[in-house]
C-alpha cells in the first residue's frame, strides 16, 4: 500500500504543471544572477573542508608511518580456513548439547527414583494403616507423592523461588556472562502466575528437579563459557541455574513466564504440524464474553506454534437480516493476508494474526459450510508441511443466534411487518460435509472447544468423529491446563527422544538472541512427558567466534538449513541488544540485490541447504562489506554437525593475499601511550602499579572545552573496541576498571619481541587479539602533531583521532570513550571506507564523549602498498588499455587510474618511489576530526557572499515578482545520500535535540527541488527494501539529558546498566517492519561543469534553485534565489506535507508489512520425506448428546412422573 501510494503521488507530481525548468551551465533560458557565485562558493567550501582536513589530522603523516611499517604477507587458503571453523563450531555447539543431555537424564534419573521411593513409603503405610498414610498428598493428573501442603513448608535450600526476595539465594554477585547478579552455587524456580502454587503437581516438581543442581554447576565446571541452564516442567514451572532475582514490570510486579510457550519448550514436545482455527464470529458470541474467551483460545494456540508449523484462521459469520428487515452484511474470511494458503508460523505471521483477531467483532449468522469448504482447501495447497492437519474449532454450539437474526427478509401485513424467520441451523449437514472432505493426507484431527456451555451435540460429535478431543471453557483463565488434551496429544504423537536446536529468538532474561539446545524429557516408568531440559547459547557468541577468524573483506554468516533463513549475518541489526523477537531474513536477501547474483541462488544456495560442504567463486557475487558493490568472491560453506545450521564465509579477491602491519623493531623513537580510563590511574590499586602516571597526564575536569568531561591535552588515549578482546562480555562487564586500564597499559606499553609476547588469543589466558599493540605503537607519532597544531586552528575542534580496522582507536586529547564504542560500526567510519577517494563530511550528531554538537570530516587510510615494477603491474591486468585500472603500487597519474580510486606519492620503499602510485585497495584506518556544528556553518556561511551583495546565504530582499513581498537565499550542503549536512535551521535547534538535526533529508525540507533533482535531472536515484528489523517509535524521540539536564558523560553511560532500578524504564521504541527509503547520487553527474538550474513554484514554496558538486567531497551545495515560503489559507498545509512526504528519505512503518514477509515453499516435508515419524495416539474424546432443551424437557416429564407416582400411590 505504501508503495503504490508512492507511485500514484509520483505520478500527480509529475503531470502537475509546476513551470519547472532546468538546464545546465550556460544552456539556460532562465536568468540566473549567481551562476557564476555558486560555483565560486562550492570551490571556497570545498578548499577550506580540504584545508581543515589537513590542518586538523595531518592525513599524510598518518598514512606515512603506515607506508613504511612493516608487513608480513600470507597467502589464505579458504578450504584450510572452513576446515578450521567446522572443527571449532562442532565443538562448540556439541558441547551444548552433551551439557543439555546431562541434564535430561539426570531429570529422567531424579523424578523416576524419588518417586518409586515415595510410592513404596506410601505403600507400606497404606497397608498398616498408618498415620503417615493420611499425610501423603498425591497427584491425581501425573505422578507424585509430597507430604507437604504448602510450598513454602520446603525447606530454603530445596525451594529458592525467583519471585519471592526472602527465598532469594544469598550473596549473589553480578557476572559479565549473565549481565546480573547472580549465583553459581544455587538455582531457582520461577512459577507460572496461572499456576497454583500450592498444588501436588508444583511443590512435587520443586522437590525432585532440586536434585539437578549438582549437573547445572558441573555443566559449568566442564565449559565456563556456558549461559543459562534449565529444565521446564509441563506442570508450567521452570528450574533456572544460575539463580537470579526475575526481573519486574513497571509497577513493580515480577513479570510472569511460563516455560511451556517458549520456543524452546514447543519446538521440542510437538513437531511440524498445519493448523487451522475455525472462530465462531456469530451474533451469538456477543454474550457473556464469549467472543473474548474464543479469541484468547486462538491466542494460545497461535503463540504455541512455531516456525516450522503452518497456520490460518477463519473468521466464521455469514449476511442476515434482523427483526426490523435490515440486511447486514458479513462474510466469512480468512484471517491472514496471504488468504489462498496457510502461512508460515514465524513472528511475522503470528503478530499479524494476533492484531486482526483482536480487531474481529462478532456479528452474523452461525453459518459454517463456507468456513469449513476453506478450512479444507487450505489444508490442500501449499505452502504446508503436510506431516499433521489439526483443525481448531471454537464456538458457543448454539444453534439460532436469538431475535435479531432472522434468515429470511420478512414482510409486511395488514396488520404490520413480520419478520422473516429466525435461523435455525442443520448440524447434520454440517457433519456430513466434513466428513466428505476428510479424504486427503493426512487427515485433519479436529479439536472443538465450546465457550459456556450452550450446546455439545454439534462440536462434541464434530471432535470425536475426527479422532480429536471436546472441552468446555468458561472463562480465559489457565487455558494452556485446561486444554490440556491438545498439547499432550501434541507430545506424544510427535515425542522425540532426540533433542534440537530452535532458531534464533530474544531471551526474556537479558543475554540478547539466542540458541536453545532443547531435549524432551520422560518417565522411564509410563512414557509421560516430564518437561525440557534445555542450554542456550548466545548469537553474540558465536558471532565472536566466526570473527575472529575473518581478515580484511573476509565475513562469514550462518543460516538455517531448513529455510535459509540468515541467523547471523553483517547485515543484520545487532544480536546483542534487540528490541523484539526478530524477525528472519531469507539469505537471499542478504547475499544478492536485483535477483543478482543468480548463481547464488541456483548453485550455492540449493547447495548448502541439501547438507553439502563446497565452495563456488563467483565473477559478480554482491559482497556484504561496507561498499555493498559486486566484486570477485568466493563463498565457502559447511554443515555444522547434528545441528540444523551452516557456516559459510565469503572471500574476496584482494582477501587471498593478506599482509598485516607487525610491531616495529626500532621502538626508541615510540612515546608512552595511555589508556581511555583517564580517572583509573588515580585509583589506589593504579597508584601502587602504575606510580606518577596520573600526575603526570596533567588530567583536567570541567574545562571550559569540555564540560564535566576528563581530557588531558598532554596525551592521545587508546580505545580498544570489545572485539579486540579474547572475551568481549568478560571485558564488557569487568568492573574492576582499576585492573583493566593497569593491564591495558602494560600491554600497549610493553616492550620486547612481538613474537614472544603478543600472540593473541592462541596464548593461555591471553586478554587481546594478536598484533593489537603493533597498531597502538605504530599511530603513536601523530600524538605529537596534533599536540603541536596551533590555538587558533583548534579552538572549535573538539576531536581528532584515528581509528584502525583492528578496533584500535586513538583520540587526542585522551578522554574515555563508551564502554562499548566500536568506531568500525559509526557512520562516519563507514562513510570514509565507501568513498575511500574523497574527504568526507558527516550529518550533524550528538557526540557520544560529550563534545557536544559535531560535523565529523574524515579521510581513509590505506594499507601501505607493496613493492611492484611496471612490468609486474602490466601483468597483473593483462592488457595496457586506457581503462585499465591498476593495483596497489603501480604507477599511477590519477585516481582514476587505480583499482581504490586514489593515487597518491607514498613513502613505502619500492622502484618508483619518487613518483605517483595507486594506493592499495585495502583501508587499514580513518582518521577524522570532530568541529563544533555552529563553527563549521558560520565559517560555510561567511563563505558564500554574492558578488552584488545583496543576494548571499540568508539575504532577504524584495521578491522580483512582488516587490510587497519578501524572498531570501537559503543555501545547504547536502551529502550524496541527501541528507542535509548544513542547514540555516541547525544553528539555532539545541544539541540535545538530535532528531531535530541528525538524518533530516532535503526532501524533508525542500520537498520541490529534491522533486526536480530525482525525476527531471536524475542527479539521485530512489533505493527502496523492506526491513524486517526496523524501529519504530511511540512517539517523537526526546532530548537526550540526565536529571541535570546536560547530556550523559562517558561514565554514566558505562555506568547505567548496574545503576538501573530493579523496575525497567519507559521504552519509546518498539520492533517492527518498514519500508526503508534511500537515495543515492548518479556518479557520472558529479563534474565541476555540472551546474544544475531550476525553477519551483510549488505547495511549499517558490523559488530558483542551483546545485553543484564539491567533487573532492561527499558533498552537494544547494542554493535558492528568490525563496518564498508558500503560506496555507487552512490551519494546516496538507499539499506541502503530501509534496515533501513524496520525496523523504528514511525508514517508514508498513501498518501490515506482514504480507512483504513471503515465504514461498511448493514442495513439503511430507513430499520431500521430512515429517517424524507420528504415533498413532487415540484421545478421550466425550460430550453430552443431549441439548438444553431436550435436557429441560425430561426433567419437566421427569418430575411430573414422580409427582403423579407419588399422588396416587
Amino acid at each position: 500500500m505504501v508503495v503504490f501510494l508512492h507511485y500514484f503521488l509520483t505520478l500527480i507530481f509529475t503531470l502537475k504543471s509546476i513551470n519547472g525548468q532546468y538546464c545546465y551551465a550556460n544552456e539556460c533560458s532562465i536568468h540566473s544572477t549567481l551562476t557564476g557565485d555558486v560555483q565560486n562558493w562550492a570551490l571556497l567550501i570545498q578548499n577550506y573542508i580540504l584545508k581543515l582536513a589537513s590542518d586538523s589530522m595531518h592525513r599524510e603523516k598518518t598514512q606515512e608511518y603506515f607506508d613504511l611499517a612493516e608487513y608480513k604477507e600470507e597467502t589464505k587458503y579458504g578450504d584450510k580456513l572452513l576446515d578450521e571453523m567446522k572443527s571449532i563450531l562442532d565443538k562448540y555447539f556439541e558441547n551444548k548439547q552433551r551439557a543439555a543431555n546431562r541434564i535430561a537424564e539426570h531429570a529422567r534419573q531424579a523424578h523416576d527414583t524419588l518417586y518409586r521411593k515415595r510410592e513404596e513409603i506410601y505403600l507400606k503405610s497404606s497397608i498398616t494403616n498408618s498415620s503417615s498414610h493420611t499425610s501423603w498428598r498425591r497427584s491425581n493428573g501425573s505422578l507424585g507423592y509430597t507430604h507437604h501442603k504448602q510450598l513454602l513448608h520446603l525447606d530454603n535450600n530445596t525451594y529458592k523461588d525467583a519471585d519471592i526476595p526472602l527465598r532469594l539465594p544469598q550473596n549473589m554477585t553480578f557476572h559479565p556472562h549473565f549481565k546480573r547478579n547472580v549465583s553459581l552455587r544455587h538455582s531457582v524456580v520461577k512459577i507460572s502466575d496461572e499456576i497454583p502454587r500450592n498444588n501436588v503437581e508444583s511443590i512435587w516438581t520443586v522437590e525432585w528437579t532440586h536434585d539437578l543442581e549438582s549437573t547445572f554447576v558441573q555443566n559449568r565446571e566442564l565449559d565456563p563459557d556456558i549461559r543459562w541452564q534449565y529444565f521446564g516442567s509441563k506442570v508450567g514451572l521452570i528450574r533456572l541455574y544460575p539463580g537470579r532475582e526475575w526481573d519486574q514490570n513497571f509497577a513493580g510486579f515480577y513479570n510472569d513466564y511460563d516455560p511451556r510457550v517458549r520456543p524452546w519448550y514447543i519446538g521440542t514436545t510437538s513437531g511440524p504440524k498445519d493448523v487451522i482455527i475455525i472462530l465462531d464470529c456469530s451474533e451469538s458470541m456477543k454474550s457473556h464474553g464469549k467472543f473474548a474467551i474464543g479469541t484468547s483460545i486462538a491466542s494460545v494456540i497461535i503463540n504455541t506454534l512455531t516456525r516450522q508449523d503452518y497456520v490460518n484462521i477463519v473468521c466464521a459469520h455469514e449476511s442476515h437480516w434482523d427483526d426490523i428487515g435490515k440486511w447486514h452484511i458479513y462474510k466469512t474470511n480468512v484471517l491472514s493476508c496471504q488468504q489462498d494458503k496457510m502461512v508460515k508460523a514465524t513472528l511475522a505471521f503470528k503478530r499479524d494474526l494476533k492484531e486482526k483477531l483482536a480487531k474481529l467483532k462478532p456479528g452474523g449468522t452461525s453459518e459454517f459450510e463456507t468456513a469449513f469448504d476453506t478450512a479444507f482447501d487450505l489444508f490442500q495447497r501449499k505452502p504446508k508441511t503436510g506431516c499433521q492437519s489439526i483443525l481448531i474449532f471454537i464456538t458457543d454450539g448454539q444453534d439460532t443466534d436469538g431475535e435479531k437474526v432472522r434468515c429470511g427478509a420478512g414482510q409486511y401485513t395488514r396488520s404490520g411487518y413480520v419478520p422473516g424467520p429466525i435461523c435455525k441451523y442443520n448440524w447434520t449437514r454440517y457433519w456430513n460435509m466434513v466428513k466428505q472432505r476428510q479424504q486427503f493426507h493426512p487427515r485433519a484431527r479436529i479439536f472443538s472447544y465450546l465457550v459456556k456451555d450452550n450446546g455439545q451435540i454439534f462440536p462434541g460429535k464434530l471432535a470425536c468423529e475426527n479422532d480429536g478431543h471436546f472441552a468446555i471453557l468458561n472463562d480465559g483463565e489457565n487455558l494452556i491446563n485446561k486444554m490440556f488434551n491438545y498439547f499432550d496429544y501434541l507430545s506424544k504423537a510427535s515425542l522425540s527422544i532426540n533433542g534440537s536446536w530452535t532458531s534464533q529468538y530474544i531471551d526474556q532474561w537479558g543475554l540478547g538472541v539466542m540458541l536453545t539446545y532443547a531435549i524432551p524429557v520422560t518417565s522411564n516408568i509410563d512414557g509421560r512427558l516430564l518437561g525440557v531440559a534445555g542450554v542456550d547459547v548466545t548469537l553474540d557468541d558465536i558471532e565472536h567466534v566466526i570473527s575472529s577468524k575473518s581478515w580484511g573483506s573476509v565475513y562469514g554468516f550462518l543460516i538455517n538449513r531448513h529455510d535459509g533463513d540468515a541467523i547471523i549475518h553483517p547485515g543484520l541489526k545487532s544480536t546483542t541488544i534487540p528490541i523484539e523477537d526478530p524477525i528472519s531474513t531469507h539469505i537471499t536477501q542478504l547475499e544478492m540485490t536485483n535477483n543478482q547474483p543468480q548463481e547464488f541462488q541456483t548453485i550455492i544456495l540449493p547447495a548448502m541447504l541439501s547438507g553439502e560442504k563446497g565452495s563456488k567463486r563467483l565473477s559478480n557475487a554482491y559482497r556484504a562489506t561496507i561498499r555493498r558493490e559486486f566484486g570477485t568472491g568466493t563463498y565457502y560453506w559447511s554443515p555444522i554437525e547434528n545441528t540444523d545450521y551452516v557456516f559459510a564465509f565469503s572471500l574476496g579477491e584482494s582477501d587471498e593475499k593478506f599482509r598485516e602491519v607487525r610491531q616495529p623493531k626500532n621502538l626508541s623513537k615510540y612515546d608512552e601511550s595511555f589508556f581511555n580510563l583517564l580517572i583509573e590511574y588515580n585509583s589506589t590499586k593504579a597508584r601502587e602499579n602504575l606510580p606518577g602516571k596520573f600526575e603526570h597526564m596533567q588530567v583536567k575536569i570541567n574545562d571550559p572545552k569540555y564540560k564535566d568531561v576528563r581530557v588531558s591535552y598532554l596525551y592521545s588515549s587508546i580505545m580498544l573496541a570489545p572485539r579486540v578482546y579474547c572475551d568481549p562480555s568478560e571485558y564488557f562487564y569487568n568492573d574492576d576498571l582499576a585492573q583493566k586500564t593497569i593491564n591495558a597499559h602494560i600491554y600497549i606499553n610493553q616492550r620486547g619481541d612481538p613474537s614472544e609476547n603478543d600472540i593473541g588469543c592462541k596464548q593461555k589466558k591471553a586478554t587481546f587479539h594478536e598484533n593489537t599493540r603493533a597498531y597502538v605503537l605504530i599511530s603513536q607519532p601523530i600524538e605529537r602533531i596534533w599536540r603541536r597544531r596551533p590555538s587558533e586552528l583548534t579552538k572549535d575542534i573538539i576531536w581528532t583521532y584515528v581509528g584502525m580496522r583492528t578496533g584500535v582507536f586513538r583520540t587526542y586529547p585522551a578522554h574515555r570513550s563508551v564502554r562499548d564504542y566500536d568506531h568500525t560500526t559509526r557512520g562516519w567510519y563507514k562513510r570514509a571506507v565507501s568513498l575511500q577517494d574523497r574527504t568526507t563530511a558527516s550529518t550533524p550528531y550528538l557526540d557520544l564523549s560529550g563534545g557536544g554538537k559535531v560535523i565529523t570530516i574524515a579521510q581513509v587510510l590505506f594499507e601501505g602498498m607493496p613493492s611492484i615494477s611496471n612490468e609486474t603491474c602490466q601483468e597483473k591486468v593483462g592488457q595496457t588499455s586506457r581503462k585499465t585500472k591498476f593495483p596497489g603500487g603501480c604507477p599511477c597519474s590519477s585516481g582514476s587510474d587505480c583499482l581504490s580510486g586514489y593515487c597518491y606519492q607514498s613513502a613505502a620503499p619500492g622502484l618508483e618511489h619518487k613518483q605517483l602510485r595507486c594506493a592499495t585497495e585495502r583501508i587499514i584506518g580513518v582518521t577524522a576530526t570532530d568541529i563544533r556544528y555552529d563553527s563549521f556553518h558560520s565559517e560555510i556561511m561567511k563563505r558564500m557572499v554574492a558578488s552584488d551583495g545583496r543576494r548571499s546565504c540568508g539575504s532577504i530582499y524584495p521578491c522580483p515578482s512582488n516587490q510587497s513581498k519578501e524572498c531570501s537565499t537559503r543555501c545547504y550542503l547536502v551529502d550524496h545520500s541527501g541528507y542535509l549536512i548544513v542547514d540555516p535551521d541547525f544553528v539555532n535547534v539545541s544539541a540535545f535535540h538530535e532528531s531535530r538535526y541528525n538524518g533530516l533529508t532535503l526532501g524533508h525540507k525542500e520537498g520541490e527541488v529534491m522533486a526536480d533533482l530525482i525525476y527531471k535531472h536524475g542527479l539521485f536515484h530512489r533505493a527502496e527494501t523492506i526491513t524486517f528489523q526496523g524501529t519504530c517509535h511511540v512517539s517523537k524521540p526526546s532530548a537526550k539529558v540526565t536529571l541535570k539536564g546536560i547530556p550523559a558523560n562517558p561514565e554514566e553511560l558505562d555506568n547505567k546498566y548496574k545503576n538501573k532500578g530493579p523496575i525497567p524504564q519507559f521504552t519509546n521504541e518498539y520492533g517492527c517492519i518498514q519500508d526503508q527509503v534511500r537515495y543515492r547520487i548518479q556518479q557520472s553527474k558529479l563534474k565541476w561543469s555540472e551546474l544544475i538550474i531550476g525553477e519551483v513554484n510549488g505547495p511549499c514554496m517558490s523559488g530558483q534553485y542551483y546545485v553543484t558538486p564539491l567533487v573532492k567531497t561527499n558533498l552537494i551545495l544547494v542554493v535558492i534565489e528568490n525563496y518564498y515560503a508558500e503560506q496555507s489559507k487552512l490551519f494546516y498545509n496538507f499539499n506541502c506535507k503530501i509534496q515533501r512526504s513524496i520525496v523523504d528519505a528514511g525508514a517508514f512503518r508498513i501498518i501490515n508489512g506482514t504480507c512483504a514477509h513471503k515465504i514461498e515453499k511448493l514442495t513439503s516435508l511430507y513430499d520431500e520425506d521430512k515429517c517424524p515419524a507420528l504415533r498413532d495416539v487415540q484421545i478421550e474424546c466425550k460430550y453430552n448428546r443431549t441439548n438444553k432443551n431436550q435436557l429441560s424437557l425430561i426433567v419437566i416429564f421427569y418430575i411430573i412422573t414422580c409427582y403423579i407416582d407419588y399422588y396416587y400411590s
